[in-house]
Formats: structure tokens, C-alpha cells, sequence
């Protein structure tokens, strides 16, 4: 598979798209679908919560005012793991993305963005995965400062063991 095929194929199973092929298993014989059942001890994440919990953390960083930073970013999208970068942000200027020492390969599509670009990453994400069945959603935010620190989005149906993604934001930094 081509470079851009296979990043395309991961970005598809990515859980900030949204757009995760949960896979429906196929009945045997009647070539039907499998009803759609969650594990035994799967919990619905409150949905309002991780809204009220990103409202919460967009307002704590715009009273940061904030505008140069850097932080590391890692980003796994089921098989594949991309890797780690530190991206650099600075007012007027994109961001600058840096494979760090030790990692090797392409970064994720999504690893070079701002803050207030990954909030409405993770809005999107919450608005996708509440319509899936049996969505797992977690994300943290940093206390002082908002900054989302952590996201994944993965399946709780029964019998999957794909369809997840996750990313860090750590080491967060003011010049």
C-alpha cells in the first residue's frame, strides 16, 4: 500500500475523525448484521460531562492568553503508531512540527496544530462518536491551564479489538 493510502486508511480508523469503522460482524448464514452489543462491563461515557469538561478547559486557556508555546505530541491510530513530534507555535507563524530524537517515520497528519485547533478536534470527536454504539471517550485537560492533555476514542462492542485512536500532548512550554 502507498505511503498516502496507508496514512489515509489510518487517519479513516482514527477516533478524532469520528469516523472509526467500528466493523459490524455478519451474522453466519443469513449474511444479515450481528446485533451491535457492548461488553459485559462497558459504561456510556457522559456525554454532557466531556462537553462541559472541554467548555470548561477552552475557557480556563483563553484567559491564559497564551499565544507562543511548544509541546510534544503522540498520536497512535490502531495498527499503526505514529511518531512522537514537538510542535511549535508562535504567533503569525504555522506551526512548526519536529520528529523528536529517536523517532522515525512521517508525523500524523493532525500532529502539527494549535491548541484552540485541537479543541475543536476533540469537539468534533465528541459530536461523532455519540452517535456510535457503544463509544468509549476519554480525554484530561491540564488544571492550571486547559490544555487538553490526553484523548481516546475507541469501541466497547462486544468482540473488537480495533477501531481505537489516541494522542498525548505533554511537556507543554512557554518561551
Amino acid at each position: 500500500m502507498s505511503r498516502p493510502a496507508l496514512t489515509a486508511a489510518l487517519l479513516a480508523s482514527l477516533a478524532l475523525s469520528g469516523t472509526a469503522l467500528l466493523g459490524h460482524a455478519q451474522a453466519g448464514g443469513g449474511g444479515g448484521r450481528a446485533p451491535e452489543v457492548c461488553r459485559a462491563d462497558y459504561v456510556r461515557p457522559s456525554f454532557a460531562r466531556l462537553e462541559a469538561d472541554l467548555a470548561s478547559a477552552r475557557a480556563r486557556w483563553a484567559a491564559q492568553h497564551i499565544r507562543a508555546y511548544s509541546y510534544d505530541f503522540s498520536q497512535v491510530a490502531a495498527p499503526a503508531r505514529f511518531p512522537a513530534v514537538r510542535v511549535t507555535v508562535r504567533p503569525g507563524a504555522a506551526p512548526v512540527t519536529a520528529v523528536l530524537p529517536g523517532e522515525e517515520g512521517e508525523p500524523a497528519a493532525q500532529a502539527g496544530v494549535t491548541v484552540e485547533a485541537r479543541f475543536r478536534q476533540v469537539a468534533q470527536a465528541l459530536v461523532s462518536w455519540r452517535g456510535q454504539p457503544c463509544p468509549e471517550v476519554r480525554v484530561t485537560y491540564d488544571r492550571a491551564t486547559g490544555v487538553p492533555q490526553s484523548f481516546y476514542g475507541g469501541s466497547g462492542l462486544a468482540n473488537i479489538a480495533d477501531g481505537f485512536g489516541e494522542w498525548r500532548m505533554t511537556n507543554f512550554t512557554r518561551p
